[in-house]
């Protein structure tokens, strides 16, 4: 059971499911082209940065690049090295904008950890978070309006309306800074693997964004391992059955518990680990050059079908259609929900706000004896770009605070980031995990969330976790040499960036309505045809320009 002083803590390392499996948006580069088109096809293209892997901490579970097993720690360092050999900034005013899971933070005067983090960076950092609930409404009007931050964090998962033309007019091109090896300039920055800024992407053949990195593995279907384990469930049964998964979730469904739960703003949890254990590609799939999407697969609709057969027998939470994310992670903290969907990511923030009982990524189950295929996350969960009214010298101080955050575990600066300063935010357990004071609580980079301006590389580490930890750390070696890509990752579709926000929106409306009933599971081929007709032949043809060009190597 889990103590309450972990309530507050790294509530939000992961980002929302959506920004998981949604397809790539968008990314970098303001060579310019007066049309506004972000196309790679065609245009010249900067080199990745170089990768430059830098020495930590010795895990105790390693991990595995090529598959993506990450590093895992069952214990925090008793000893920590320096990330960084400088002070990065130059004493002047930082604005900053970014996503939150938090709530608002303490006022800078009275918040000790905005002090610490001003004094270590070396600027003062004026600090707009917006709540993931407005954030696609607050970047309307902030793209609308011109008055721009200095640094601003666009989030993955979100499809914001004529994304790739505002970053492309408005937004710093980074490439003569990060291409190659001037990368190395900013050590931690290197540390980022290529593969999240392959997942970022070039924009017109150059870079802008730098990537908010997350580990491979991408959607989980999050369960109350605790009583599904009472009820019969083993965690390496890889033999356990669609039939079998039913019957568990009815014996779950009592009183005010329910099997399993969704959210009205995210599509995805309703179906996304299930669709995975379906066998339904991941996003899209791609033969012969041709691409198509996940919607388009058998396995998609069957999937649908078997998720409204849940609905008609209320083993889901009655109130799906109608709960936010944010309160759907709270029934499932709490014991109400006992599955849902969830990014891999949100392992830090699940593992630290479960109460008395062990919440675990779930192996898939069998569904009519269909290989399950298991969907990489692209690698990112957003990324980070500069205002493009930045002189020079001011862009690569901002690359240097950029490189301060990325510090990896195991520093001085990643324990700064993550849990504030000792004695103040955080003290010591007998087993030497950083745990926080009361103070830390509410003044923390949760409800301060500079680790969305940039952080490092994601180990396996939460405090106090170590048998959850573990469980993960299986999970990954069972789950990850099995997953699959998203060939469109990284790819560049001005059809995507122009009317994917509305696109998306018809076909999430028919998806939760399919699975509640008010739509009938045949009515799928027509939101289908209709979503394809709308755009999605037109964004499956921008990409197979892209994929042709390799624009992404």
């Amino acid at each position: 059971m889990h103590t309450p002083s972990r309530r507050s803590v790294l509530r939000s390392i992961g980002i929302a499911s959506a920004a998981i499996a949604a397809p790539p948006l968008l990314s970098s580069c303001s060579t310019s082209s007066s049309s506004g088109n972000a196309a790679n096809a065609g245009a010249e293209l900067a080199p990745w940065p170089t990768y430059v892997a830098k020495a930590t901490v010795t895990p105790d579970l390693k991990g595995d690049a090529v598959t993506g097993i990450q590093d895992t720690y069952l214990k925090y360092p008793s000893e920590l090295t320096k990330g960084t050999s400088e002070t990065p900034g130059d004493g002047s005013t930082l604005k900053v904008m970014t996503i939150t899971y938090g709530t608002a933070p303490t006022p800078r005067g009275q918040n000790k950890y905005w002090q610490a983090m001003e004094k270590a960076l070396g600027v003062k950092i004026d600090f707009a978070s917006v709540p993931a609930a407005d954030f696609t409404a607050k970047m309307a009007t902030l793209m609308a309006s011109g008055d721009l931050p200095d640094i601003l964090n666009l989030a993955g998962g979100a499809t914001l309306p004529h994304e790739a033309p505002f970053v492309l007019k408005t937004m710093a091109n980074i490439s003569e800074f990060v291409s190659g090896d001037a990368v190395k300039d900013y050590p931690n920055l290197a540390n980022i693997p290529t593969g999240s800024w392959r997942a970022a992407g070039r924009f017109h053949g150059g870079i802008y964004g730098v990537p908010i990195q997350r580990a491979r593995p991408g959607l989980a279907l999050w369960i109350n391992g605790t009583n599904f384990e009472k009820h019969g469930f083993r965690p390496d049964d890889s033999g356990y059955s669609r039939e079998d998964f039913t019957r568990l979730l009815q014996e779950l469904t009592h009183g005010r518990k329910y099997g399993i739960g969704a959210a009205k703003d995210n599509a995805l949890n309703w179906f996304g680990a299930h669709a995975q254990f379906h066998g339904v590609p991941n996003t899209w799939s791609v033969s012969n050059g041709k691409f198509s999407t996940y919607y388009e697969s058998p396995r998609f609709k069957e999937t649908l079908a078997y998720l409204h057969t849940l609905w008609k027998r209320r083993q889901y939470y009655p109130d799906s259609a109608s709960t936010a994310t944010v309160d759907l992670k709270t029934q499932f903290y709490n014991g109400t929900v006992q599955s849902y969907t969830d990014s891999f990511g949100a392992l830090p923030t699940t593992l630290s706000q479960v109460r008395g009982f062990k919440a675990t990524p779930m192996i898939s189950y069998s569904a009519n004896g269909v290989d399950a295929t298991p969907w990489a996350g692209p690698g990112y969960a957003g990324y980070t770009v500069i205002n493009k009214k930045l002189s020079k010298a001011k862009i690569k101080m901002v690359l240097k605070v950029l490189d301060f955050l990325a510090s990896p575990f195991g520093t001085e600066e990643y324990q700064l980031l993550m849990y504030g300063v000792e004695g103040v935010h955080f003290t010591y357990n007998k087993n030497g995990d950083p745990m926080p004071t009361a103070r830390g609580r509410t003044e923390n980079v949760v409800n301060l969330p500079f680790y969305f301006m940039c952080s490092a590389p994601q180990v396996l580490y939460v405090p106090n976790a170590q048998e959850e930890i573990k469980a993960a750390y299986e999970w990954q070696r069972q789950t990850c040499p099995k997953l699959i890509d998203n060939p469109a990752t990284g790819l560049r579709s001005n059809t995507l960036s122009t009317a994917g926000a509305t696109l998306s929106q018809s076909v999430d409306d028919a998806i939760i309505g399919i699975i509640t009933g008010r739509q009938s599971v045949n009515s799928w081929d027509t939101a289908v045809s209709e979503w394809k007709s709308g755009g999605g032949d037109k964004i499956a043809s921008e990409y197979e320009s892209e994929y042709a060009a390799g624009t992404t190597k």
